[in-house]
C-alpha cells in the first residue's frame, strides 16, 4: 500500500497529477497545501498553509498522516507515467522494505538520476518510494534540493537503497 502525498499551491494543473495516479487497493492520496475541497473515498484534502519552500512544509506535514506501508511524493505542475504504480509495486515486491529510487524527465529531456548518488541536483521528489518508518524518515529542507536533504536525513544507508532505471514521473517545468 502506498500513500501518494501531493504538495499543492492551488495550480490547474493538480487534476492533471491526480489523474495519473493510478492506485491499488489500499493505497491513498493525499493532497495538502492550498485546497479547500472535501474528501472523496479516493483522495484526503489536507488544507496547510503555504510554507514558500517548494512544498517541503506541505510534505514533512503530510508524512505522518499517511498511512500507507510506502510513501510517494508528486508535487502538483508533475504526472506520473502510465504503468508507474506497478513499476512501483514490482521494486517494493523485490525489494521489500528497501527505498526505491527512480527515474524523471523534464519536458527537455534530461532525466535524473544520472548516476547512483543521492546529491542537489541528480534527483527529485517523484523518484522515489521510502517505506513508511517513520523513525527512518528524514526531512524535506526548505530550500532548492530540501529533496535531496530529505534522503540524506533518512536513516538508511547509502547501500540501502535501490536504484531503477524505469523513469516514472515526468515533470512539469525545465531545470
Amino acid at each position: 500500500m502506498i500513500s501518494f502525498i501531493v504538495a499543492t499551491i492551488g495550480r490547474p494543473s493538480l487534476e492533471e497529477t491526480l489523474a495519473s495516479i493510478e492506485t491499488f487497493p489500499g493505497d491513498e492520496i493525499l493532497v495538502i497545501g492550498a485546497v479547500n475541497q472535501p474528501s472523496t473515498k479516493r483522495i484526503r484534502y489536507v488544507p496547510c498553509a503555504p510554507g514558500g519552500d517548494w512544498g517541503h512544509t506541505e510534505r514533512n506535514t503530510a508524512m505522518p498522516m499517511a498511512r500507507g506501508s510506502y510513501i510517494a511524493h508528486i508535487d502538483d505542475d508533475d504526472v506520473y507515467v502510465p504503468g508507474a504504480r506497478q513499476v512501483m509495486e514490482d521494486a517494493m515486491r523485490a525489494t521489500p522494505g528497501r527505498p526505491v529510487i527512480f527515474r524523471m524527465q523534464f519536458p527537455n529531456g534530461l532525466t535524473l538520476w544520472q548516476d547512483q548518488e543521492i546529491r542537489c541536483g541528480n534527483l527529485g521528489t517523484p523518484c522515489f518510494v521510502v517505506p513508511n518508518r517513520p523513525t527512518m524518515l528524514g526531512k524535506f529542507g526548505s530550500f532548492v534540493g530540501g529533496d535531496c536533504a530529505f534522503l540524506e536525513s533518512c536513516k538508511w544507508k547509502a547501500d540501502d537503497y535501490v536504484w531503477r532505471p524505469e523513469v516514472i514521473a515526468m515533470l512539469g517545468h525545465n531545470v
